[in-house]
Formats: C-alpha cells, sequence, structure tokens
C-alpha cells in the first residue's frame, strides 16, 4: 500500500520547494490520490490569498529572523528528506505531471492538513503569521478591559497611591517645634509640588536617599494619604538629620517630621518626630 506524503511535503510542494527528484514523486502521488489531491488544492488557495493580500511592512529585525526560518526550514527539510528504497530512480529528463485536471471538487480542508496550511503560511504569507500573533494579543487584551475599567473605578488604597516616587527637595531648613508650620508652609510654596512662591524656587533632586521612598511609602499608610514631597533637612535643637514628609488632604496639607532612614526596618510610628497641618498652597 502505497503511502500519502507528509503534509509538509505537500506545502512545500505547493509552494515549489521541494527537490526535483521529490517533487516527481509528491505530484505522481498527488495524479492518482483523491485526497491528497484535494488538500493540495485547498493549500494552494491559502497561498493564493495570501499572495493577493497587501502585506503589512515588518519591522526589519523581524524581517530578517522570518527568512533565517524560512531558509532553515528548506534545508532541514532537505536533510531530512528519505532516499527512496526499492523504487527505480526516474530520469531527469522525467516530466512533471500537470496537476490541473486533476483538481478535485473543494471540500473543507481536513483537520490532519491544518499543519500543511500552517506551514504555507510560514513560507508564503510571514506577515500573515505576525498579525495572527498580534489580533490574538489584542484580543486577550479587550476581553481583559472589563476587568481592568473595573479595577480602575475602585477607591485606590494607600498601597496603590504609593505607587510612585515623591517629589524630592532639600531647602536646608532646620525645622524646629515651634516654627514647624511656618516653615513647612514656605517649603510648601518654594517646592515643585506647591509653586507659588516668586522667588527662590527649590529644585527638584534627582539623587534620593536610601529608604526614603519606603519610608514615604509607611507614611501614606499610616495616615491613609498620599505623600508627595520629602524635603531632606534637619530637625530639633541639635539640629538632626530628618525626612519632613507633605500629604495633601483636600484644602490643608500634613506634615510628618520622621527621623531619616526611617525606611530602614524601623516603625514608621516610631520615628515621628511632629506632625503639623498646613493650608493648601
Amino acid at each position: 500500500m502505497t503511502s500519502h506524503p507528509e503534509v509538509e511535503a505537500l506545502a512545500f510542494f505547493a509552494e515549489g520547494l521541494l527537490e526535483s527528484d521529490e517533487e516527481r514523486n509528491v505530484a505522481r502521488h498527488v495524479e492518482s490520490c483523491e485526497e491528497c489531491s484535494e488538500a493540495l488544492d485547498e493549500l494552494s488557495n491559502v497561498s493564493q490569498v495570501l499572495a493577493a493580500a497587501p502585506a503589512p511592512e515588518l519591522p526589519p529585525d523581524v524581517a530578517d529572523r522570518l527568512e533565517q526560518q524560512i531558509a532553515e526550514a528548506v534545508r532541514d527539510r532537505a536533510v531530512r528528506r528519505p532516499e527512496p528504497t526499492g523504487a527505480p530512480s526516474e530520469p531527469e529528463s522525467a516530466p512533471v505531471a500537470d496537476l490541473s485536471e486533476h483538481r478535485k471538487r473543494r471540500f473543507g480542508l481536513p483537520r490532519i492538513m491544518m499543519a500543511a496550511a500552517a506551514a504555507v503560511f510560514v513560507i508564503g504569507g510571514g506577515a500573515a503569521v505576525v498579525n495572527g500573533i498580534l489580533l490574538q494579543d489584542d484580543e486577550q487584551t479587550d476581553a481583559a478591559a472589563p476587568l481592568m475599567d473595573g479595577q480602575a473605578e475602585e477607591e485606590p488604597g494607600p498601597d496603590a497611591a504609593q505607587s510612585y516616587a515623591p517629589e524630592l527637595v532639600r531647602s536646608g531648613t532646620a525645622y524646629t517645634e515651634d516654627g514647624l508650620a511656618e516653615q513647612a508652609a514656605e517649603t510648601l510654596d518654594r517646592s515643585p509640588v506647591g509653586g507659588t512662591a516668586e522667588s527662590d524656587p527649590l529644585p527638584a533632586e534627582t539623587t534620593v536617599p536610601q529608604g526614603a521612598e519606603s519610608c514615604a511609602s509607611g507614611v501614606g499608610e499610616e495616615i491613609g494619604l498620599r505623600v508627595v514631597l520629602v524635603d531632606d533637612a534637619l530637625y530639633g535643637t541639635g539640629p538632626d538629620p530628618a525626612w519632613v514628609m507633605f500629604a495633601p488632604d483636600g484644602d490643608s496639607v500634613e506634615v510628618m517630621v520622621v527621623e531619616a532612614g526611617c525606611g530602614q526596618g524601623d516603625d514608621v510610628d516610631e520615628s515621628v518626630l511632629a506632625q503639623e497641618t498646613v493650608e493648601a498652597s
């Protein structure tokens, strides 16, 4: 009993990528096999559709990878092609049978031929493969959109509020217990967050002290607000290094003075040196 060609061989045959000997063998088989003739007809239709469709411009690196993989597939196919056993070789001049008169009535592509269709997509239309992957990603994103929208409508908690770094300034202020409210209001006005001072504005620093962001997150959780500004400054009679945190709350701003380094493992409430409320700028 004659075995059918591999689906891969049919796909390569449809694209004219087989070696001459194997191409003749597949052509003779398809000429006498209705099932393989129908499958080849369907594969040819796929190739024609791909050829007629406008291909989008691919990024150079994607196109290069596709061409490389196609070339490797052709080489691998040539290496793995089994040598004919027990069958006399055909002379080189033997003509390839004309398959046009053997094309049968088109039926639905059998499941077993789906792999061959995929091979034609890779060989004859690499862009179609890329588009299919992108389309699938878009569909998955659209399916997840309702869930994401629902999450966006929820009230953000303290953890979500601290998902970004607050602004950092170094005012050089030595904050005191008695003057904290006035000093904090002045720093807020001069900062990038307040920005209402007409002179001597404070620039935002790019170098953040170690632990400052985690400390700001802890303060935000402690008071249930979002810390938007940190002043790397001094506090007390020493004075000692301290971080002054600013967290807006409607028309006012909560000011928390904590020990510098409060994010290094200590509890935030144990690091609080002073707290004050000032009017928002």
